[in-house]
C-alpha cells in the first residue's frame, strides 16, 4: 500500500525528520570545514584556554591552567603549533632539585621567556641557582601579567638562601600586575614592580634587604591602591622613636599581616593610618625578659583594632598562653570558637578583625606571659565583649578577672578551659555585689571545659553559683558537656541553674571508667587522685605545665 495516499500526514512527517538529518549532517561537514580554515588566534580566549589544558609545555613538571593541575612531563607536545597571541596562560613551575640536568633547564628557560608576552598567572619554585638564572632570563616586558609568586624551598647545602629580583625583571614593564608574593626572596624598594601593586606578600627578607623607614615609607607612597599587605621579617629595623615625623596612608588597604620584633612592630604600625582596614593580623617578638618591649606597641594595637570603618564593635574574644607564647583573637560578632588544648589550632574561622600574638624565647621569668596577656586585654577595645573564651592552659587569676570584669558589662558567655574557671569562680565568690552592682552583671551562660569536678571544685562551684542567685544575676546555662563529672554532681548543680549540660555518656579514658565506676559504687564526686585530699591549694605549679585537672 501506498503510504502516501493511506496516510499523508505520516508521510510528511517522515519526509520532513529525513530533510532534517540531512540538514544536520550538511551544517557539521561545513563547520568542519570552515574549522579548518580558522586560525587558533581567532578563537574566543575561553576556548583557546580551554585547549591549552589539554597541552603540557615540554619541560615543566606541573602547570595549571585555568585551576586544572598536570602533573606528566611530556616530550614537546607542539605547543609553538598554536598561536599564543590572545590566550592568557596560567602557569606554576616547580624546578625539581637535582634532577635536572643543563640541556633541559635551559630548555625550560626558553619556553619561558617565549611564552612571557601572554602569560597572566605565574608562579615559580625553585632553589637559589635556578631562580636566579630563570629570572636573569626574563627581560621581555610581561603587558599581561596580573600574578607573580617567587618563592625558594628547597636548596643545596653552602648554597645562598636569598635571590634578589633584579630591577631588570621584564624590563620593568608589568603595567597589569596586580598580585605579588616573594618567598626568601630580597627585592629592592624601589623596584619598578612594586608600583601600583594591590596585593603583596613578602615573607623572609635577608637583614642586609631591610629598608629604612623612610625608604619603606616611600615605597609605600608607590602603592597607593594596596589591599592587602603581608610582611613576615620584611619592614624596618631600628629603634622607634615616640616623635612621628612622617605618616602614609593606604586608603583601600583591608588587610594588614606583619611579622617581625616588637620594637619594628611599633615603628611600621605607628607611620601608617588605614582607614579601610577590617583585618589585624600581628605577630611580635618580645626581646625582653618582662615583656616591657610591648608598651611601645600596645597603643597601635588598640588603634587600629577598631575604627570608624568598622559597623560593629568586637564581641568576641579567644585567647590562649603560655610560658613562651600569648595570642588574642577578637571578632565583631558573637562567634562560637572551639576549644583546643593545643597550640597547633590557628585563628578560627571566620577570619578574626584582630590576631594578636606575641612569642618569645626570653620570658624567663615565670609570669612574664600572664602580664603579657593582662596588658594585651587591657588595650584592646572590649567594652561591648558577649562572649569570652580561654583556650588551652590560660593562666586567668582572680585578681585578672576582677581588673577587668568592670569593663564588660554585657558579656553574657564564658568559655573556660583550666585554670582559668579556677580564678573566674574565686572572684564570683569574692564579689561582694560593690552596693548592689555585681560583676558581670548580663552573664548567663558558663562553660567549663576538661575540668575534673570533685568534690572541693563542685561544692566551691556550687557555692559562686549561689552566690549569683542572691545578687540577682543567676545563670541560665552551665555546660559541662566535656567535663568529667558524676551524674550526681550533675544533679545537685542542676538545683541551682535551670539548664545543665553534662558530659557525654561514652568516654573512652581509663580514667573516666574508673570515675563511673567510682559512681556506681555511690560516691557522688569524682574522686582526686590523691584519696581525696583536695589539690586546690597546691597545683599552681602542675596546671602551669600539662595538668588539666583544675578549675
Amino acid at each position: 500500500m501506498d503510504l502516501c495516499k493511506a496516510n499523508p500526514r505520516e508521510y510528511q512527517r517522515q519526509a520532513i525528520d529525513a530533510e532534517i538529518k540531512s540538514l544536520k549532517e550538511s551544517i557539521r561537514v561545513l563547520r568542519y570545514r570552515r574549522n579548518a580554515l580558522a586560525p587558533v588566534s581567532s578563537l574566543p580566549t575561553e576556548v583557546t584556554a580551554a585547549i591549552f589544558s589539554f597541552l603540557y609545555l615540554p619541560v615543566w613538571p606541573m602547570s595549571v591552567v585555568n585551576g586544572a593541575t598536570l602533573h606528566s612531563i611530556y616530550p614537546s607536545s607542539g605547543i609553538t603549533s598554536i598561536s599564543p597571541s590572545t590566550a592568557p596562560l596560567y602557569l606554576e613551575a616547580r624546578v625539581p632539585t637535582y634532577l635536572w640536568d643543563g640541556p633541559r633547564f635551559i630548555a625550560f628557560q626558553k619556553e619561558l621567556q617565549c611564552h612571557v608576552s601572554h602569560i597572566c598567572h605565574l608562579s615559580i619554585s625553585a632553589e637559589p641557582f635556578h631562580l636566579f638564572r630563570t629570572l636573569e632570563g626574563l627581560i621581555s616586558p610581561a603587558p599581561t601579567l596580573e600574578y607573580l609568586s617567587l618563592s625558594i624551598d628547597k636548596y643545596r647545602p653552602r648554597t645562598p638562601s636569598r635571590v634578589s629580583v633584579p630591577d631588570t625583571l621584564f624590563d620593568g614593564a608589568t603595567p597589569r600586575l596586580s598580585c605579588l608574593k616573594l618567598r626568601n626572596c630580597n627585592i629592592s624598594w624601589k623596584s619598578p614592580l612594586l608600583k601600583g601593586i594591590e596585593n603583596l606578600e613578602i615573607l623572609m627578607l635577608s637583614v642586609n634587604a631591610k629598608p629604612s623607614l623612610a625608604v619603606w615609607l616611600d615605597a609605600l607612597d608607590e602603592m597607593p591602591q594596596l589591599k592587602t599587605l603581608v610582611l613576615h621579617s620584611a619592614s624596618p629595623s631600628g629603634l622607634f622613636q615616640f616623635n612621628i615625623e612622617r605618616t602614609v596612608t593606604l586608603p583601600f588597604l583591608t588587610h594588614f599581616d606583619f611579622s617581625n620584633s616588637a620594637e619594628a612592630c611599633a615603628l611600621a604600625l605607628a607611620h601608617l593610618i588605614l582607614p579601610a582596614l577590617t583585618s589585624l593580623c600581628l605577630t611580635a617578638q618580645s626581646e625582653l625578659p618582662n615583656g616591657g618591649d610591648l608598651q611601645k606597641l600596645l597603643p597601635y594595637v588598640n588603634r587600629h583594632s577598631h575604627g570608624p570603618q568598622d559597623t560593629r564593635p568586637l564581641q568576641s574574644v579567644l585567647i590562649r598562653g603560655d610560658r613562651s607564647r600569648v595570642d588574642v583573637f577578637a571578632w565583631p560578632v558573637d562567634i562560637d570558637v572551639e576549644v583546643h588544648n593545643s597550640f597547633t589550632s590557628c585563628a578560627p574561622k571566620p577570619s578574626a578583625r584582630v590576631a594578636f600574638s606575641v612569642t618569645s624565647e626570653d620570658w624567663f621569668i615565670p609570669t612574664t606571659h600572664i602580664e603579657v596577656l593582662d596588658a594585651t586585654m587591657a588595650a584592646l577595645p572590649l567594652d561591648n565583649l558577649l562572649t569570652l573564651t580561654a583556650q588551652h592552659h590560660t593562666r586567668i587569676c582572680e585578681q585578672m578577672w576582677r581588673r577587668h570584669a568592670p569593663r564588660w558589662p554585657l558579656l553574657k558567655r564564658v568559655r573556660l578551659a583550666p585554670p582559668a574557671a579556677r580564678g573566674f569562680r574565686e572572684m564570683v565568690l569574692q564579689d561582694n555585689g560593690r552596693g548592689g552592682f555585681p560583676l558581670l552583671p548580663s552573664l548567663t551562660k558558663l562553660d567549663l571545659i576538661g575540668t575534673t569536678l570533685s568534690a572541693h571544685r563542685t561544692l566551691r562551684l556550687c557555692d559562686a553559683l549561689m552566690m549569683r542567685v542572691e545578687q540577682g544575676v543567676p545563670l541560665e546555662a552551665l555546660d559541662l558537656t566535656t567535663c568529667f563529672a558524676t551524674s550526681r554532681t550533675v544533679r545537685l548543680l542542676g538545683e541551682i541553674v535551670v539548664d545543665v549540660w553534662g558530659p557525654a555518656d561514652d568516654f573512652d579514658t581509663e580514667e573516666s571508667i574508673l570515675f563511673a565506676s567510682d559512681s556506681a559504687a555511690g560516691d557522688p564526686f569524682v574522686p582526686d587522685n590523691d584519696s581525696g585530699t583536695e589539690d586546690y591549694l597546691d597545683d599552681d605549679e602542675d596546671d602551669f605545665h600539662t595538668s588539666d585537672d583544675d578549675g
